[in-house]
């Protein structure tokens, strides 16, 4: 299996964040992709590749222009109004119980006045912190996961057997809405390519793909081709992150083309979201399925018989996916600092995980793109990502 990775993923280490009331160290570490890595690296089963650059494009067919330029300049902004160089952070937000008479358009250009108002308009958390490098390692992470799609798609058309690859992305992206960070997250990776997938045919990847090479300015200045693509692929995302993923579910929510699946921890963050009874709006109703789980009580057991049924559920199985992305998020383990099912104590799960991406009435025969989401415990994280593909790879 290939693994597409870029160095310049490590570039966004903030120090803290505010989580449960306290100032702790920033979980969200680079040390997550280096333990991943060093998995990887180990196993000859895995080759890692460089990513390639797409552009702007892909992430503005998700993203609102005015987000993504929040995204560039934010960092510069912030430390020119002589705030602190070390951390870019919110501090008051944008709530509809404050805002929610006035004009939409009033309320982004009453925020965009000031670096602190842009934070509160475009993000809604403490855990959402920019350093120097951010959007570097952002624009790497998301040129990873639109790599992958392209080298899938090339598997594809050639019909190579080995129908998977892994984008080993940080930070990750599943919380990430159309304007909003949130939960670590800047942009939305599995929803970027899911776009990309659909929009773009093999000839319009291969006119859009560059040499890949950070340049903030030129970035900025860039011009870029849109996909040509008249038929829309069907997209199965699965997301077995631990945590709601709320952007990708937002993104999607009026969608009959992408059919979210996530399987998540309740109550927990992102707290407003994620609800059983949250099936979708308008063209896209039924094609959202939350399965809210019990971090106390799930076990191993439960939470392999949540995951199958729902893989081999008739309304998933009718949909007939095109490709499955997987948002692989790894925090569902029991000792995970933030989160973490307490009954997910066996390694052997996350192989099964992997095993029924390929083995489900809904993903047999199916293309697979796995994209890196959460997951904490670093001195287990090479593991649990490892048995999550080698389950595939094995099946």
């Amino acid at each position: 299996m290939q693994v597409v990775y870029s160095d310049d993923e490590l570039l966004h280490n903030p120090l803290n964040e505010m989580t449960g009331g306290e100032w702790k160290p920033y979980v969200e570490s680079p040390k997550r992709l280096v333990s991943i890595k060093n998995f990887i690296d180990r196993h000859p089963e895995f080759e890692v590749v460089d990513p390639n650059d797409y552009s702007l494009g892909p992430i503005l067919d998700i993203h609102r222009q005015d987000y993504v330029c929040f995204l560039q300049s934010i960092y510069e902004e912030w430390v020119a109004e002589g705030k602190p160089a070390e951390a870019c952070l919110g501090e008051t937000f944008s709530l509809p119980a404050m805002t929610g008479k006035i004009d939409p358009e009033i309320v982004r250009k009453t925020a965009n006045k000031s670096a602190s108002g842009k934070m509160g308009y475009y993000t809604c958390d403490l855990s959402v912190c920019f350093v120097k490098n951010t959007w570097r390692a952002t624009y790497a992470s998301a040129q990873v996961a639109i790599s992958a799609a392209h080298r899938l798609t090339e598997a594809i058309v050639s019909k190579d057997k080995s129908q998977s690859i892994y984008a080993l992305c940080r930070p990750p992206g599943h919380h990430s809405s159309h304007q909003m960070a949130a939960g670590y997250c800047f942009v939305n990776n599995a929803a970027v390519v899911a776009r990309f997938l659909q929009n773009y045919t093999f000839e319009d990847m291969n006119k859009a793909k560059k040499p890949y090479g950070f340049d903030l300015e030129a970035i900025r200045k860039q011009k870029f081709s849109t996909g040509t693509a008249t038929e829309k692929k069907k997209i199965l995302i699965v997301d077995i992150d631990y945590h709601h993923g709320n952007g990708t579910q937002d993104i999607f929510y009026d969608d009959s083309s992408v059919f979210y699946v996530s399987l998540h921890g309740s109550p927990d963050y992102p707290y407003f979201t994620g609800s059983a009874e949250e099936t979708g709006r308008g063209e896209g109703i039924g094609y959202n399925i939350n399965i809210p789980l019990d971090p106390k009580t799930t076990t191993d057991a439960i939470y392999l018989d949540n995951l199958e049924r729902v893989l081999n559920q008739q309304s998933v199985v009718d949909f007939k996916a095109d490709i499955i992305i997987v948002s692989m998020g790894l925090d569902t383990w029991h000792e995970d600092p933030i989160a973490g099912m307490k009954g997910l104590v066996d390694m052997k799960t996350y192989r099964k995980m992997g095993s029924f991406m390929k083995t489900s009435a809904s993903c047999i025969g199916r293309p697979v793109l796995f994209v890196q989401e959460g997951g904490y415990t670093v001195e287990k994280l090479g593991d649990l990502a490892g048995n999550v593909l080698q389950g595939y790879l094995e099946t």
